[in-house]
């Protein structure tokens, strides 16, 4: 008896001494401002992501919906296209269709370069 009261007593002072000499790790000051940054950065991301998973939806449906009006009006409506555009001499319009596809390959590059110049400089 007497030694299972020492066993219990030794076991209680080394329970008390072992939890006086844990050491208090206390946070950084700023800690919850850290958080919150990240918190702020995974939020923004997951928006971004999802605006991206919604523009490709909507892409996705519109291309999908343009696809089947065109099926529907080759193959069920009994239009013939041919009467209705203009006959036109392509030779005669040759030099400016080539003037209208350099000019629209200037704007597509300045496009590029646009972009590029403002994801580059202004985005960060």
């Amino acid at each position: 008896m007497e030694t299972e009261k020492k066993i219990e007593d030794n076991m209680r002072s080394a329970l008390k001494q072992a939890l006086e000499r844990r050491q208090v790790e206390r946070l950084s000051s700023n800690f919850s401002y850290r958080m919150m940054g990240h918190i702020r950065l995974e939020a923004e991301k997951q928006r971004k992501r999802k605006a991206k998973i919604s523009w490709v939806a909507l892409l996705t449906s519109v291309l999908a919906l343009l696809g089947l009006g065109i099926y529907f009006l080759f193959f069920y409506v009994d239009i013939n296209f041919a009467d209705y555009l203009p006959q036109t001499d392509v030779r005669s319009e040759a030099p400016l269709l080539k003037f209208y596809i350099y000019i629209a390959l200037l704007v597509l590059l300045l496009l590029g370069v646009d972009y590029w110049l403002r994801k580059k400089y202004i985005w960060k």
